[in-house]
C-alpha cells in the first residue's frame, strides 16, 4: 500500500477537521475515531465531504496512493467516492475528528455531552437469481423444486417457473445454500446437472421458438458406474453406500427381481449367467453401466450474480438415422 507522505491528508466539515489514517497509524491524542459503517454507509457520508472541492481533491489523491492508480487516468467523482469509501469500510484507511482548536485566553464552556444511541445499522437486502435450462437448446426447465437455506438458517422451498427461474428478494447478505432432494427419484423422472455459469442478464433478449425441454422431478448430480469382471449389484451398491433396492429404483424404478434380470440384459447388456439362470456383471457387457445420482448441493450461491445452471437428460437420447 502506498505511504500516505509527511502531511496526512486531512478533510473540513465546517468547524470539524478530519484526519485520514493508514490502517496501522495511532489515534493522535484528543482524536476520535469515526465508524462510517459498510462501503453504502461510508459512500453516503463521503458525499457531504466531497461538496468541498478541496476536499475533493483530497479524496481523490487518497485513491491514487492507496489504489495505485495511474497518476494521469482521469477518475470521475463517482469512481474516486466509491473507492474511497471502500478504502475506508474495509479499514485500510481510518478517519478520525480531531479535537475543536482552543482559542488563546479564552476558557472553552465545558461542552454537555449527551449520549446517543447507536445508529440504527440498515441490514442490506440482496437478490438471489438463478435459471436452470436445458444444456443442449437452452430451453428452461420448469416445475422443479429445490430447497434453499438463507442466511438466517432458515429453509424455503422454491419451484422453477415457466422460464426456469428461482428468483428472491430482500435476501439478507451471507451464505446461500441450493440443494435438491432425491428420495423416491428414478432415472427416468431426474435430470442431470451439467455445469453452471454466470450471465450478464438472465434475459436472453431474443424470441425463439420453443422447444420441448427435458422433463423432470428431479435434479441430481449423476456418474455413471462400468461393470466389472466379478462386481454384484449388492458390491456396487456397497460402494456408493446404497442399498440394492434404492440402486434398482434409480436405475430402473423396480425392486422385483424379474424386472431386474430383465434390464440388466436390456439395458446393462449382460449376457453371461451363473448357475442359477441370473445374469451376471462383465467388463465385456455393453453399455455395462449403472448410474449412481447423488444430491445436488451448491454451497455459497453469490447474491446478485445471475446463475445459469444447464441440465441434461441420461443417458442422452439416441440419435436414429433411418435410409430412403
Amino acid at each position: 500500500m502506498a505511504a500516505f507522505g509527511i502531511l496526512r491528508p486531512r478533510l473540513r466539515n465546517g468547524e470539524h477537521e478530519y484526519l485520514l489514517l493508514r490502517f496501522h497509524e495511532p489515534l493522535p491524542e484528543g482524536h476520535e475515531h469515526i465508524a462510517l459503517g459498510d462501503s453504502w454507509q461510508a459512500e453516503r457520508r463521503l458525499r457531504e465531504f466531497a461538496q468541498d472541492s478541496v476536499n475533493l481533491r483530497t479524496l481523490r489523491e487518497l485513491v491514487y496512493t492507496q489504489v495505485n492508480a495511474r497518476p494521469y487516468e482521469p477518475l470521475s467523482e463517482e469512481s474516486v467516492l466509491r473507492q474511497a469509501a471502500t478504502l475506508l469500510s474495509s479499514k485500510h484507511v481510518r478517519l478520525a475528528r480531531a479535537p475543536l482548536p482552543k482559542m488563546p485566553g479564552v476558557m472553552q464552556p465545558r461542552e454537555k455531552v449527551e449520549k446517543k444511541p447507536p445508529p440504527e445499522v440498515v441490514e442490506e437486502k440482496l437478490r438471489l437469481m438463478v435459471q436452470i435450462v436445458d444444456d443442449v437448446t437452452e430451453d428452461p426447465i420448469t416445475d422443479l423444486e429445490l430447497s434453499i437455506k438463507l442466511p438466517d438458517g432458515s429453509k424455503q422451498k422454491v419451484t422453477t417457473d415457466d422460464e426456469g427461474r428461482i428468483s428472491l428478494s430482500d435476501v439478507p447478505k451471507g451464505r446461500v445454500d441450493i440443494t435438491s432432494a432425491i428420495d423416491g427419484a428414478t432415472l427416468a423422472e431426474t435430470l442431470a446437472f451439467a455445469k453452471a455459469g454466470i450471465l450478464k442478464s438472465l434475459d436472453s433478449g431474443k424470441k425463439r421458438r420453443r422447444r420441448k425441454a427435458p422433463s423432470g422431478k428431479f435434479l441430481a448430480r449423476i456418474s455413471e458406474h462400468k461393470v466389472s469382471d466379478g462386481e454384484t449389484l449388492e458390491s456396487i451398491a456397497e460402494t456408493y453406500s446404497l442399498t440394492v433396492d434404492q440402486l434398482t429404483k434409480f436405475n430402473w424404478g423396480t425392486t422385483d427381481p424379474e424386472e431386474i434380470q430383465r434390464h440388466l440384459f436390456i439395458d446393462v447388456g449382460c449376457t453371461t449367467k451363473d448357475d442359477t439362470g441370473k445374469f451376471v456383471l462383465s467388463r465385456h457387457d455393453d453399455p455395462g453401466v449403472i448410474y449412481i445420482a447423488r444430491p445436488l448441493e451448491m454451497n455459497w450461491v453469490a447474491l446478485e450474480d445471475r446463475h445459469i445452471w444447464r441440465v441434461k437428460k441420461v443417458p442422452e437420447p439416441k440419435l436414429y438415422l433411418f435410409s430412403v
